[in-house]
């Protein structure tokens, strides 16, 4: 069993955008690159679509959607929360995506994407810390969900099933709304008592 996981450490010196550029590599080399682990025996099929010269899913799991009213900040009790300006709050630092959508770039959210291939590498090692799930989306897409969770971290990563051979990266991103949480054990829940005994 691998020991607790831990996000990429802000330096005193790094501007964001410094911070910004060294999680993106840390997600190039640890999921993006063509050494990146299986799901099982499957190959994980990783989108690299470009946007302000880094992937898009790497923003996706690196920002936040704005909301109008943010009950919590991702970063609340955390060291990271002392470089952040609560950009999740402002959204003067923003990213657009290729669906037109605005999101807040967010420190807390990218000092975490080196965790994707740890997760998956947990789960294919059967680590009790990953819940593993399946649930049909609203587009009718079978999403597949791995929950870690281990003291005060919480952090799902999810994927689309798309055939025997192959799973497709969607995002990746730290659980800490409260609803968020009853709602994804809820599913976890629900899938558990589908399967059979």
């Amino acid at each position: 069993m691998s020991g607790k996981l831990r996000p990429i450490e802000i330096k005193e010196e790094d501007t964001l955008a410094e911070f910004f550029d060294r999680c993106h590599e840390m997600f190039k080399t640890t999921i993006a690159t063509k050494n990146r682990p299986t799901f099982g025996e499957r190959e994980i099929y990783v989108p690299l679509n470009w946007i302000d010269r880094k992937a898009e899913i790497f923003w996706h799991s690196a920002s936040i959607e704005q909301k109008p009213r943010l009950d919590i900040k991702p970063c609340n009790n955390d060291i990271l929360s002392a470089y952040c300006d609560e950009n999740c709050v402002t959204g003067l630092e923003a990213i657009v995506m290729d669906n037109g959508d605005t999101r807040a770039k967010c420190i807390f959210r990218a000092a975490r994407v080196g965790w994707i291939r740890e997760i998956i590498m947990m789960y294919n090692a059967g680590d009790s810390r990953v819940k593993y799930w399946e649930k049909i989306n609203s587009n009718k897409k079978n999403r597949l969900y791995l929950r870690y969770q281990e003291d005060e971290i919480d952090y799902l990563v999810v994927l689309e099933d798309k055939s025997e051979k192959r799973v497709t990266l969607i995002t990746a991103f730290p659980v800490f709304f409260i609803s968020a949480k009853k709602d994804y054990e809820k599913d976890y829940q629900n899938y558990i008592k589908s399967q059979p005994k």
